[in-house]
């Protein structure tokens, strides 16, 4: 009864599944768990808290964020370095372990407190920051490449589901800890504010390396290395002469950067414009990611049994909403802040068809390096939508517009914004073809029947409810092919891809 409820154990029910892929499966969870401890101790608040108390400033806290967005820019780098090696599970965990053992020189330095030493301390910090984040995606890319070909690809969304699962639940709870923690420390004063931060990462460390130990305990299937082994920019230029991956490419770019344009500033809005209380906004973001981990097993269900672009459909048409009806929002509006964070639901199938979707489009002889080259594009996109949001916020700030009972001031404009960029996104995702994926208008139909995959009734009827008023426009638009051009190279295009 406790295997079935908890988070941490994956029902492999095929019995053709080898015993070892079935006994990996299960190390990916308890892997998944460590990692997701390991990121509560050694980042989010913890991380900021630790910056301050080292005299970082408003600058330094996003120039942290850009380093570790930025590190994603290795992933070509690191599929080379596989590519050459071939030594996948050595590499993911070796890497892995270093990134997190280098947390140790990061944590001693709140205790060196030579007057000379002190204004290098911080930039020290940027570097080991830059050095371990560096590292972390040298074990990222082999991992996520032995962690696809583990997992069988029909059981694949589920899987991967569970797995965000078990990280998020066990990430969140020692997250709020962490919280409760740092408050108690300062408040019974049982030694300098920075050393309750060191106690933590202390933890996050140990974690971190137990991770990487039960990542060394798991079945690798093997990585068979190229035959040829193409120069750095051949490796980047690769996928995008395959034109299906050119389109999903396209729509990564539209999807990361109508969501970057926006994300950062929904609680600068509520904090500052609206004037809501941190506590209320400390909820909301609460709200948001309990639901976001109670929609995941459904969602991995649902894209197992439909396909990964129709959920990604779905799932658009409330991230679209979402946007839309935070230009509604006032100060006063305390019900539609709850609703909109319960929209953390559609968050959760984005996240798993996004990179399930790329896993089954690369070819299986060069996965790793399709996934090292999306994570670069996404990386560039994400470092400069919220750049972008800054600037044009900026712009906004002196436009205002009053409509009925509502006042339209800078934020307003950059929610109507990502509303319309959110728009594109049903057109890029168009010109994608998934193999073996149900068509959105057979989706759409099938909704209310979808007990057949223990979807429970509460989250069924909840989205048939949001999805059934836009059956017509998706219908209409969504679900047709790419139309076909006259040119000669379009149709060099189809004959590649029949």
């Amino acid at each position: 009864m406790f295997k079935k409820f908890s988070p941490f154990h994956f029902n492999v029910a095929d019995p053709n599944i080898p015993e070892p892929t079935r006994r990996s499966m299960q190390y990916a969870m308890w892997e998944s768990a460590f990692t997701g401890i390991t990121g509560s101790l050694t980042g989010g608040v913890v991380l900021t808290g630790f910056a301050l108390a080292l005299g970082a400033n408003s600058f330094i806290i996003g120039l942290i964020a850009a380093i570790q967005v930025g590190a994603n820019l290795l992933q070509v780098r690191a599929y080379r370095s596989l590519e050459q090696k071939g030594q996948r599970k050595a590499m993911a965990v070796k890497f892995a372990a270093a990134a997190r053992l280098l947390w140790i020189p990061i944590c001693g330095l709140v205790f060196i407190n030579f007057e000379a030493f002190a204004a290098y301390r911080l930039w020290l910090f940027l570097l080991l920051i830059a050095v371990a984040s560096g590292l972390g995606i040298f074990s990222l890319v082999p991992w996520i490449s032995w962690l696809v070909d583990l997992v069988p690809e029909k059981m694949r969304g589920r899987f991967l589901a569970q797995r965000s699962l078990a990280g998020g639940v066990v990430g969140v709870i020692v997250g709020v800890a962490a919280g409760k923690f740092i408050d108690l420390w300062n408040a019974q004063q049982w030694g300098p504010a920075p050393y309750g931060f060191a106690v933590l990462i202390s933890g996050g460390i140990i974690c971190g390396v137990w991770s990487a130990v039960v990542m060394n305990k798991m079945h690798d299937p093997g990585f068979a290395k190229p035959a040829t082994q193409p120069s750095f920019w051949q490796s980047v230029r690769t996928p995008f002469y395959n034109p299906n991956f050119r389109r999903l490419f396209y729509f990564r770019i539209s999807y990361d950067f109508s969501m970057g344009i926006v994300g950062a500033f929904y609680g600068v809005y509520m904090l500052q414009q609206a004037g809501l209380s941190f506590t209320f906004v400390s909820s909301m973001a609460m709200l948001a990611t309990f639901t976001n981990l109670l929609a995941l097993k459904p969602w991995g269900k649902f894209l197992d049994k439909f396909g990964n672009k129709p959920t990604l459909y779905l799932c658009m048409i409330g991230k679209t909403v979402f946007a839309f009806f935070w230009i509604f929002t006032t100060p006063e509006t305390f019900g539609l802040y709850i609703l909109l964070h319960l929209f953390g639901v559609f968050d959760a199938g984005n996240a798993l068809a996004i990179p399930n979707l790329i896993y089954k489009l690369a070819p299986p002889e060069r996965r790793a390096n399709y996934i090292a080259v999306d994570g670069t594009v996404v990386g560039v996109v994400a470092t400069i939508a919220p750049l972008l949001g800054g600037g044009l916020a900026l712009i906004f700030s002196k436009w205002n517009l009053a409509w009925g009972n509502f006042q339209w001031t800078q934020f307003h404009f950059l929610f109507l914004l990502a509303t319309l960029l959110r728009l594109l996104t049903f057109w890029t995702l168009r010109q994608v073809r998934e193999p073996e994926s149900k068509s959105v208008a057979q989706v759409f139909r099938m909704i209310p029947l979808m007990r057949s995959i223990d979807i429970s009734e509460g989250f069924e009827e909840a989205l048939h409810f949001l999805l059934a008023p836009a059956r017509y426009v998706l219908e209409k638009f969504g679900d047709r092919p790419p139309r076909r051009s006259k040119s000669k190279g379009q149709r060099r295009i189809d004959k590649e891809n029949p």
